[in-house]
């Protein structure tokens, strides 16, 4: 009786496992430079548009510029050129180089995409401007109106002049609130990149709210900003560094509160591909792809630490609904609960993948949804982005 209950157990376990999710879309886009406009894909994709779109990457460099999106509703992948060439005809002599015939015609590159929102017409990028005649480099924040489909914010953030030849710059978006159109993304420059002791990387944490850019803060770092994370309803990020636990190099993370302008230094775990807030605000997690070991921060007291060991080979940590926490690995969705900490449950990968399974670029819509993203996934075989739910 007792081995019949263990097994009736098990059965029920791993069935209420495989259908604690539901499929809302699934979907395969791969690189392409033969069409036009080509279509180059984004390696971490993320929810725009209120959530209705996914950012799936953008044109080539030597195309026009212009975005790809995934309409969740419609299922349908979007196109949205960006007016970049207009813009730079009529500001010529705010740029370095010329509009070429051959080759990569406009010396403006989409760096970095930061948002898109059609409710408050508004979206954000970062631009990178150089020219082949020189090794110099400008950066800008530009702003696009979309209700107008015009580049009507333009600010110069950085500069790499010509005789620089160590120096490398970097920038990464951060998040986005609909309420008050605000965003907010991180740009850097390593001084030299061969030198991982010195503090030699500086970080500019920059707001963009309607038509205003502001540099919020600036610090001096060991560490590139990496995987940083957004806490709109209490108006936290978080930044942390990428170090590998053999390089025993002590990799710190930063969490900016910004209505109280407190910007703390903390410990955090290696590699750490998997970082969320609680819904409300008041516990970060970490998790570590290399060694499995997670933390649970109190943000008021970042002292306050909890740690378990949860699993390697993990890509992407997050809430798809209240209660479940979810490090999506290639191994499968491991649900935890998060306040214990403890798994709750398995979904194996292989229930959606059948060849060779790297989940890197997964990305949540948080306590809505998950973007489970297989970068292994032959096209021709399957569905590489599947759209879940949790039940």
């Amino acid at each position: 009786m007792i081995r019949f209950s263990i097994f009736y157990f098990s059965i029920l376990f791993f069935t209420f496992s495989l259908l604690a999710q539901k499929l809302e879309s699934e979907f395969s886009y791969k690189t392409d430079f033969n069409i036009r406009p080509t279509f180059v894909e984004e390696n971490n994709p993320f929810f725009v548009n209120g959530g209705k779109w996914i950012y799936l990457g953008r044109t080539a460099d030597f195309d026009e510029p212009g975005l790809y999106f995934y309409d969740l509703t419609s299922k349908e992948k979007i196109y949205r050129p960006v007016p970049l060439e207009t813009y730079f005809v009529s500001h010529p002599t705010e740029f370095l180089g010329k509009i070429e015939t051959t080759g990569k015609r406009l010396p403006l590159t989409i760096y970095d995409f930061l948002f898109y929102d059609e409710g408050n017409h508004r979206a954000g990028f970062v631009i990178e401007n150089k020219d082949k005649e020189t090794r110099a480099k400008r950066y800008f924040f530009m702003g696009w109106d979309l209700s107008s489909n015009t580049i009507d914010v333009v600010e110069q953030i950085y500069e790499i002049p010509e005789t620089d030849k160590k120096s490398f710059a970097q920038s990464a978006q951060i998040g986005y609130s609909a309420e008050g159109n605000t965003g907010y993304f991180v740009f850097s420059v390593d001084a030299d990149l061969k030198d991982k002791e010195s503090v030699d990387v500086t970080a500019l944490i920059y707001k963009i709210q309607n038509q205003n850019l502001i540099k919020l803060k600036e610090y001096k770092s060991k560490f590139y900003p990496y995987t940083p994370e957004f806490h709109p309803e209490s108006n936290q990020l978080v930044i942390a560094a990428y170090a590998e636990e053999y390089e025993k190099r002590n990799p710190v993370g930063y969490l900016y509160k910004i209505d109280s302008n407190s910007f703390q230094e903390f410990f955090i775990p290696s590699t750490p591909y998997g970082i969320s807030f609680s819904k409300d605000g008041k516990y970060l997690y970490m998790a570590a792809a290399d060694t499995g070991e997670v933390r649970m921060y109190n943000t008021d007291n970042l002292s306050d630490v909890k740690k378990s060991k949860w699993g390697t080979h993990g890509h992407k940590l997050g809430f798809w609904k209240e209660g479940e926490l979810v490090w999506v690995r290639n191994s499968g969705l491991h649900i935890y609960d998060p306040i214990t900490l403890k798994q709750k449950k398995v979904i194996p990968t292989k229930k959606f993948y059948k060849n060779q399974i790297n989940v890197s670029g997964s990305a949540f819509l948080p306590f809505r949804k998950l973007l489970l993203r297989n970068i292994l996934e032959d096209v021709a075989g399957g569905a590489a982005n599947r759209i879940l739910i949790a039940d």
